[in-house]
């Protein structure tokens, strides 16, 4: 008989782990279980990823669409009162998608809740058997907030993606805790990385994904490209695909530096690969990542990779045998300009990446989740 797994997200617009949870359930077998996609917010056009959900996942929208716009216009304002309100609605969201979600759980064997979008009001859940926690962010800390750090212990399994994570939830709370890692398609990669680049005039080029926002820290490496072109005479441009709140500033900083003709900001590619399979060297800037599947995409086209330490970077990284972690971009331009002109050291690192990226197919991930599903 089929287990009957419900799986709980907040959206499907476009995002690192937005992405993942369409890998994962890519990976989930439908001879094997019955699948519910239960998806929070209806973002209309902005659900980016509504036409990947796999045929055998059925899958509903647990708050209208009209709700959701009416949230979206109250969320920038900047008045007190139209604040309050936003506050309200937000609330009053979680508490619709509550109640939907109770009413679905009684067909469910596991709900995996897989961004813990739930934590807030998981005491309000009803008829669930096992509850399973996706952890993608944090440390594994003490919440602050203490209904959130309460309910933590209502989960049965916290699923987290790296060993600092797991270590975290072991020391702070009490359910059982495992460590899946997310991974890579490589035979998709492979077949989307050939596809050709949309732009013609990108010459040689550095590249970094991630959307424009201020964790992601482009404006840090604006700076350090900066002085590469200064100090080094770099002949490298600079690629950016992502899009977010930060653009103008990053568009204002370009302009005032000159560089227009040297950095590219791109926006969403519903394609990265080209880009990446192109690439000379790619750079994740990140102040903070768990587990940046992006970085693993790069090193399966054997790219050098350079990192903004943090737990994530370090962990797929291997600790810096397998790419270059730097605590400071702006200061580490010296480094990145040895790496682009010494092919034999370049060669290196490309090698690494690749073998490091092997780690994290898919199959090995399947086997492991599958594994995890199988014994609850």
């Amino acid at each position: 008989m089929k287990k009957k797994l419900g799986i709980h997200t907040g959206n499907i617009s476009i995002g690192g782990q937005e992405k993942m949870l369409i890998e994962f359930l890519k990976i989930l077998s439908p001879e094997k279980y019955e699948i519910e996609l239960y998806i929070e917010e209806d973002k209309g056009d902005k659900n980016y990823y509504e036409k990947e959900i796999p045929s055998y996942v059925h899958y509903q929208f647990l708050t209208e669409k009209s709700f959701m716009r009416k949230l979206e216009y109250y969320k920038n304002k900047k008045n007190i009162f139209y604040r309050i309100i936003y506050s309200y609605l937000l609330r009053k969201k979680k508490k619709i998608a509550i109640k939907h979600q109770n009413n679905k759980l009684k067909k469910c064997d596991i709900l995996i809740d897989y961004d813990m979008g739930l934590l807030r009001n998981l005491h309000e859940l009803k008829n669930v058997g096992v509850i399973v926690g996706w952890s993608h962010a944090g440390r594994g800390e003490i919440l602050k907030n203490k209904r959130k750090r309460m309910n933590v212990n209502l989960y049965d399994y916290i699923v987290t993606i790296n060993e600092e994570m797991k270590k975290g939830y072991e020391k702070n709370y009490t359910p059982k805790v495992i460590k899946i890692e997310n991974f890579i398609d490589e035979k998709e990669l492979k077949r989307k990385g050939d596809d050709k680049l949309e732009e013609k005039n990108l010459g040689s080029y550095i590249l970094s994904v991630g959307s424009l926002t201020e964790n992601k820290n482009h404006k840090e490496l604006i700076i350090a490209f900066k002085r590469y072109i200064e100090e080094c005479n770099g002949n490298k441009n600079l690629v950016i695909l992502g899009e977010g709140k930060e653009r103008k500033k990053l568009e204002e900083m370009i302009k005032v530096a000159e560089l227009e003709n040297r950095i590219f900001l791109l926006g969403n590619k519903k394609n990265p690969y080209p880009y990446m399979k192109n690439c000379e060297v790619y750079i994740h800037s990140s102040k903070a990542e768990a587990f940046p599947v992006v970085l693993m995409e790069a090193m399966f086209f054997k790219k050098v990779i350079i990192a903004k330490e943090n737990i994530g970077t370090k962990e797929i990284l291997n600790d810096g045998k397998d790419g270059i972690l730097v605590k400071n971009l702006e200061n580490s331009v010296g480094e990145i300009y040895d790496i682009l002109n010494n092919k034999g050291l370049k060669n290196d690192y490309e090698m690494k990446s690749f073998l490091r990226s092997k780690e994290f197919f898919k199959e090995r991930a399947k086997e492991k989740i599958e594994e995890f599903i199988d014994a609850i």
